[in-house]
Protein backbone atom coordinates (compact mmCIF):
# COMPACT_ATOMS: atom_id res chain seq x y z
CA UNK A 1 0.00 0.00 0.00
CA UNK A 2 1.24 3.56 -0.70
CA UNK A 3 2.12 5.29 1.59
CA UNK A 4 -0.09 8.80 2.27
CA UNK A 5 3.18 10.81 0.29
CA UNK A 6 3.12 8.55 -2.52
CA UNK A 7 -0.75 8.74 -2.73
CA UNK A 8 -0.99 12.47 -2.63
CA UNK A 9 1.73 12.25 -5.39
CA UNK A 10 0.12 9.91 -7.73
CA UNK A 11 -3.34 11.84 -7.17
CA UNK A 12 -1.57 15.13 -8.15
CA UNK A 13 0.20 14.17 -11.36
CA UNK A 14 -2.96 12.91 -12.44
CA UNK A 15 -5.43 16.00 -11.47
CA UNK A 16 -2.16 17.94 -13.27
CA UNK A 17 -2.91 15.66 -16.67
CA UNK A 18 -6.25 15.36 -16.42
CA UNK A 19 -6.68 19.53 -16.21
CA UNK A 20 -3.65 20.18 -19.17
CA UNK A 21 -5.95 17.78 -21.70
CA UNK A 22 -9.28 19.44 -20.22
CA UNK A 23 -7.53 22.47 -21.05
CA UNK A 24 -6.26 21.49 -24.65
CA UNK A 25 -9.87 20.17 -25.81
CA UNK A 26 -12.01 23.11 -24.30
CA UNK A 27 -11.35 25.70 -26.58
CA UNK A 28 -8.35 27.59 -28.63
CA UNK A 29 -5.18 28.05 -27.59
CA UNK A 30 -4.29 32.09 -26.53
CA UNK A 31 -1.16 33.37 -27.19
CA UNK A 32 -0.30 33.26 -23.22
CA UNK A 33 -1.45 29.82 -23.44
CA UNK A 34 1.20 28.65 -25.82
CA UNK A 35 3.67 30.49 -24.05
CA UNK A 36 2.99 28.99 -20.94
CA UNK A 37 2.90 25.87 -22.46
CA UNK A 38 5.86 25.97 -24.27
CA UNK A 39 7.69 27.13 -20.89
CA UNK A 40 6.40 23.69 -19.22
CA UNK A 41 8.69 21.36 -21.29
CA UNK A 42 5.64 18.87 -21.47
CA UNK A 43 7.88 16.62 -23.25
CA UNK A 44 10.14 15.66 -20.28
CA UNK A 45 7.12 13.85 -18.43
CA UNK A 46 8.16 10.21 -18.92
CA UNK A 47 5.86 7.68 -18.31
CA UNK A 48 5.80 3.73 -18.93
CA UNK A 49 3.62 4.36 -22.52
CA UNK A 50 5.70 5.38 -25.56
CA UNK A 51 2.76 6.21 -27.12
CA UNK A 52 1.93 8.92 -24.34
CA UNK A 53 6.03 9.89 -24.27
CA UNK A 54 5.50 10.50 -28.01
CA UNK A 55 2.56 12.65 -28.12
CA UNK A 56 3.81 14.45 -25.56
CA UNK A 57 7.07 14.83 -27.45
CA UNK A 58 5.18 15.62 -30.65
CA UNK A 59 3.40 18.72 -29.10
CA UNK A 60 6.98 19.84 -27.08
CA UNK A 61 8.67 19.89 -30.41
CA UNK A 62 5.75 22.26 -32.49
CA UNK A 63 5.87 24.79 -29.80
CA UNK A 64 9.43 25.03 -29.59
CA UNK A 65 9.32 26.14 -33.64
CA UNK A 66 6.58 28.35 -32.48
CA UNK A 67 5.98 32.10 -34.81
CA UNK A 68 3.46 34.21 -34.79
CA UNK A 69 1.46 32.50 -36.96
CA UNK A 70 1.31 29.64 -34.55
CA UNK A 71 -1.57 30.62 -32.68
CA UNK A 72 -3.58 31.53 -36.23
CA UNK A 73 -2.68 27.60 -37.38
CA UNK A 74 -3.75 26.02 -33.90
CA UNK A 75 -7.55 28.24 -34.05
CA UNK A 76 -8.01 27.46 -37.46
CA UNK A 77 -7.42 23.48 -36.93
CA UNK A 78 -9.25 23.64 -33.42
CA UNK A 79 -12.22 25.09 -34.91
CA UNK A 80 -12.52 22.76 -38.14
CA UNK A 81 -11.85 19.63 -36.27
CA UNK A 82 -13.51 20.42 -33.06
CA UNK A 83 -16.02 22.40 -33.68
CA UNK A 84 -17.50 20.45 -36.64
CA UNK A 85 -16.16 22.92 -38.98
CA UNK A 86 -14.68 19.57 -41.33
CA UNK A 87 -16.07 16.41 -41.39
CA UNK A 88 -15.19 12.81 -43.16
CA UNK A 89 -18.65 11.50 -44.99
CA UNK A 90 -20.58 13.37 -42.01
CA UNK A 91 -19.15 12.58 -39.04
CA UNK A 92 -17.56 15.13 -36.91
CA UNK A 93 -15.16 14.29 -34.17
CA UNK A 94 -16.85 16.15 -31.57
CA UNK A 95 -15.39 16.25 -28.39
CA UNK A 96 -18.12 15.37 -26.09
CA UNK A 97 -19.89 11.19 -25.78
CA UNK A 98 -23.34 12.29 -27.19
CA UNK A 99 -21.53 12.42 -29.98
CA UNK A 100 -19.86 8.74 -30.31
CA UNK A 101 -22.63 6.45 -28.58
CA UNK A 102 -26.00 7.90 -29.97
CA UNK A 103 -27.16 6.76 -33.12
CA UNK A 104 -26.27 9.94 -34.45
CA UNK A 105 -24.22 12.39 -33.49
CA UNK A 106 -26.68 14.44 -31.06
CA UNK A 107 -25.67 17.02 -29.29
CA UNK A 108 -27.03 17.00 -25.68
CA UNK A 109 -27.81 13.38 -25.93
CA UNK A 110 -28.34 10.57 -23.57
CA UNK A 111 -25.11 10.65 -22.02
CA UNK A 112 -25.01 14.20 -21.49
CA UNK A 113 -27.84 13.90 -19.03
CA UNK A 114 -25.91 10.63 -17.27
CA UNK A 115 -23.13 12.50 -16.54
CA UNK A 116 -24.79 15.74 -15.25
CA UNK A 117 -26.64 13.80 -13.00
CA UNK A 118 -23.10 12.29 -11.96
CA UNK A 119 -21.72 15.61 -11.46
CA UNK A 120 -24.71 17.06 -9.75
CA UNK A 121 -24.76 14.48 -7.05
CA UNK A 122 -20.99 15.56 -6.26
CA UNK A 123 -22.08 18.93 -6.17
CA UNK A 124 -20.83 20.41 -9.55
CA UNK A 125 -21.81 22.41 -12.33
CA UNK A 126 -20.97 24.08 -14.58
CA UNK A 127 -20.37 27.30 -14.64
CA UNK A 128 -23.09 29.95 -15.64
CA UNK A 129 -22.96 31.44 -19.28
CA UNK A 130 -20.98 27.94 -20.55
CA UNK A 131 -22.75 26.50 -24.01
CA UNK A 132 -21.05 23.06 -24.20
CA UNK A 133 -22.57 20.41 -23.35
CA UNK A 134 -21.81 18.38 -19.45
CA UNK A 135 -20.56 15.46 -21.49
CA UNK A 136 -17.80 17.26 -23.47
CA UNK A 137 -14.14 15.71 -22.89
CA UNK A 138 -12.85 19.36 -21.09
CA UNK A 139 -15.39 19.35 -18.22
CA UNK A 140 -14.92 14.88 -17.96
CA UNK A 141 -11.54 16.12 -17.49
CA UNK A 142 -11.94 18.29 -14.95
CA UNK A 143 -14.29 15.86 -13.11
CA UNK A 144 -11.51 13.18 -12.77
CA UNK A 145 -8.88 15.90 -11.35
CA UNK A 146 -11.74 17.01 -9.03
CA UNK A 147 -12.32 13.55 -7.97
CA UNK A 148 -8.57 12.90 -7.50
CA UNK A 149 -8.26 16.05 -5.56
CA UNK A 150 -10.88 14.50 -3.46
CA UNK A 151 -9.57 11.71 -3.19
CA UNK A 152 -6.86 12.80 -1.42
CA UNK A 153 -8.72 14.92 1.26
CA UNK A 154 -10.80 11.72 1.98
CA UNK A 155 -7.82 9.43 2.84
CA UNK A 156 -6.08 12.33 5.44
CA UNK A 157 -9.26 12.37 7.00
CA UNK A 158 -9.13 9.00 7.40
CA UNK A 159 -12.39 8.71 5.55
CA UNK A 160 -12.02 4.99 3.71
CA UNK A 161 -15.97 5.29 3.16
CA UNK A 162 -15.68 8.09 1.52
CA UNK A 163 -12.20 7.31 -0.26
CA UNK A 164 -13.12 3.78 -1.73
CA UNK A 165 -16.25 5.14 -3.42
CA UNK A 166 -14.34 8.41 -4.74
CA UNK A 167 -12.17 5.70 -6.39
CA UNK A 168 -14.91 3.47 -7.36
CA UNK A 169 -16.93 6.24 -8.67
CA UNK A 170 -13.35 7.85 -10.88
CA UNK A 171 -12.57 3.92 -12.41
CA UNK A 172 -16.36 3.71 -13.38
CA UNK A 173 -16.61 7.24 -14.89
CA UNK A 174 -12.93 6.51 -16.88
CA UNK A 175 -14.75 3.33 -17.71
CA UNK A 176 -18.14 4.11 -19.05
CA UNK A 177 -17.81 7.70 -19.83
CA UNK A 178 -14.19 8.31 -21.45
CA UNK A 179 -12.86 5.28 -22.60
CA UNK A 180 -15.86 4.16 -24.02
CA UNK A 181 -16.18 6.79 -27.04
CA UNK A 182 -12.82 8.18 -26.99
CA UNK A 183 -10.75 5.95 -29.28
CA UNK A 184 -13.22 6.15 -31.84
CA UNK A 185 -13.47 10.27 -31.52
CA UNK A 186 -9.58 10.25 -31.65
CA UNK A 187 -8.84 7.74 -35.04
CA UNK A 188 -11.48 10.11 -36.84
CA UNK A 189 -10.13 13.62 -35.41
CA UNK A 190 -6.20 12.41 -36.38
CA UNK A 191 -7.86 12.23 -39.76
CA UNK A 192 -9.34 15.68 -39.40
CA UNK A 193 -6.61 17.86 -37.59
CA UNK A 194 -4.02 19.66 -40.07
CA UNK A 195 -1.44 20.24 -36.93
CA UNK A 196 1.16 18.08 -35.85
CA UNK A 197 0.32 19.41 -32.37
CA UNK A 198 -3.08 18.21 -32.17
CA UNK A 199 -2.18 14.52 -33.58
CA UNK A 200 0.20 14.76 -30.58
CA UNK A 201 -2.49 15.64 -28.32
CA UNK A 202 -4.80 13.16 -29.40
CA UNK A 203 -2.43 10.67 -28.89
CA UNK A 204 -1.13 11.78 -25.71
CA UNK A 205 -4.62 11.97 -23.92
CA UNK A 206 -5.35 8.28 -25.21
CA UNK A 207 -2.57 6.86 -23.87
CA UNK A 208 -2.92 9.02 -20.80
CA UNK A 209 -6.82 7.51 -20.11
CA UNK A 210 -5.60 3.80 -20.64
CA UNK A 211 -2.71 4.44 -18.37
CA UNK A 212 -4.86 5.89 -15.75
CA UNK A 213 -7.04 2.88 -15.78
CA UNK A 214 -4.64 0.84 -14.49
CA UNK A 215 -3.62 3.16 -12.28
CA UNK A 216 -7.15 3.45 -10.39
CA UNK A 217 -7.53 -0.28 -10.65
CA UNK A 218 -4.44 -0.55 -8.58
CA UNK A 219 -5.80 2.09 -6.52
CA UNK A 220 -8.70 0.27 -5.66
CA UNK A 221 -7.12 -3.31 -4.53
CA UNK A 222 -4.94 -1.08 -2.70
CA UNK A 223 -7.74 0.64 -0.65
CA UNK A 224 -9.49 -2.70 -0.56
CA UNK A 225 -12.24 -0.27 -2.60
CA UNK A 226 -13.17 -3.41 -5.08
CA UNK A 227 -15.27 -5.12 -1.84
CA UNK A 228 -17.44 -2.48 -2.33
CA UNK A 229 -20.69 -2.78 -3.87
CA UNK A 230 -20.95 0.15 -6.74
CA UNK A 231 -23.72 0.84 -9.24
CA UNK A 232 -22.73 3.57 -11.45
CA UNK A 233 -25.94 3.53 -13.06
CA UNK A 234 -27.79 4.50 -10.30
CA UNK A 235 -25.59 7.96 -9.92
CA UNK A 236 -26.48 8.28 -13.46
CA UNK A 237 -30.06 8.50 -12.47
CA UNK A 238 -31.25 12.08 -11.37
CA UNK A 239 -33.91 10.09 -8.30
CA UNK A 240 -32.88 6.76 -7.78
CA UNK A 241 -34.47 4.52 -5.60
CA UNK A 242 -32.56 4.39 -2.48
CA UNK A 243 -30.71 0.51 -2.49
CA UNK A 244 -33.10 -0.21 0.63
CA UNK A 245 -36.51 0.62 -0.58
CA UNK A 246 -38.24 -1.06 -3.58
CA UNK A 247 -40.16 2.12 -3.98
CA UNK A 248 -43.85 2.59 -6.07
CA UNK A 249 -44.04 1.78 -9.64
CA UNK A 250 -46.59 0.86 -12.57
CA UNK A 251 -48.06 -2.84 -12.50
CA UNK A 252 -47.33 -4.03 -16.21
CA UNK A 253 -49.74 -6.83 -17.72
CA UNK A 254 -47.32 -8.15 -20.39
CA UNK A 255 -50.00 -10.28 -21.63
CA UNK A 256 -51.40 -6.84 -23.39
CA UNK A 257 -48.13 -4.65 -23.59
CA UNK A 258 -47.02 -3.90 -27.11
CA UNK A 259 -43.24 -3.79 -26.26
CA UNK A 260 -43.63 -7.37 -25.08
CA UNK A 261 -45.37 -8.43 -27.90
CA UNK A 262 -42.52 -7.04 -30.35
CA UNK A 263 -43.98 -3.87 -31.55
CA UNK A 264 -42.93 -0.26 -30.94
CA UNK A 265 -44.56 2.03 -28.30
CA UNK A 266 -43.46 4.22 -26.26
CA UNK A 267 -45.77 6.56 -24.97
CA UNK A 268 -45.59 5.84 -21.07
CA UNK A 269 -41.78 6.89 -21.29
CA UNK A 270 -42.57 9.61 -23.23
CA UNK A 271 -44.92 10.85 -21.11
CA UNK A 272 -43.26 9.91 -17.94
CA UNK A 273 -41.66 12.96 -15.71
CA UNK A 274 -39.19 10.63 -14.66
CA UNK A 275 -38.09 8.58 -17.49
CA UNK A 276 -39.30 5.28 -15.91
CA UNK A 277 -39.54 2.62 -18.48
CA UNK A 278 -42.40 0.12 -16.90
CA UNK A 279 -41.12 -2.70 -19.18
CA UNK A 280 -37.61 -2.45 -18.04
CA UNK A 281 -36.21 -4.93 -15.22
CA UNK A 282 -35.50 -2.77 -12.54
CA UNK A 283 -32.58 -5.42 -11.04
CA UNK A 284 -30.73 -4.74 -14.03
CA UNK A 285 -31.86 -1.45 -15.24
CA UNK A 286 -32.18 0.87 -12.10
CA UNK A 287 -34.78 3.63 -12.42
CA UNK A 288 -35.55 7.01 -11.49
CA UNK A 289 -38.62 7.03 -8.41
CA UNK A 290 -41.91 7.01 -9.55
CA UNK A 291 -44.06 9.85 -8.70
CA UNK A 292 -47.39 7.73 -9.44
CA UNK A 293 -48.61 10.32 -11.06
CA UNK A 294 -50.56 8.29 -13.13
CA UNK A 295 -49.61 9.72 -16.78
CA UNK A 296 -48.57 6.49 -18.09
CA UNK A 297 -51.16 4.42 -17.63
CA UNK A 298 -53.73 7.50 -19.01
CA UNK A 299 -51.93 7.18 -22.49
CA UNK A 300 -51.55 3.42 -22.41
CA UNK A 301 -53.38 2.31 -25.83
CA UNK A 302 -53.65 -1.45 -24.61
CA UNK A 303 -54.49 -0.56 -20.68
CA UNK A 304 -51.64 -2.69 -19.81
CA UNK A 305 -50.44 -0.22 -17.02
CA UNK A 306 -52.16 0.07 -13.52
CA UNK A 307 -50.87 1.62 -10.14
Amino acid sequence: MMTPDEFSLVQANRAKLYRLFGRLFRAPLSQDDIEALAAARIGSLKSEDAAFDHGMHVMERYLEKRHTGTRAFLGRDFTAAFLGMRDEAGRYALPYESAFVDATQHYMGTARGKVYNIYKKQALKLAEGIDLPEDHLAFMCEFMATLADRAVEARAASDMTALRENLLLSQAFLKHHILNWYPEFSALAARLVDERFYRGLLEAAGAFFALDAKVLRDLVKDEKAKDRSFDLARWELANAVPVDKEGVYPQLNRHRCLRVKGMTCDRCTAVCPEAVDPVANRKHEPQNACTACGACVAVCPEKALSL
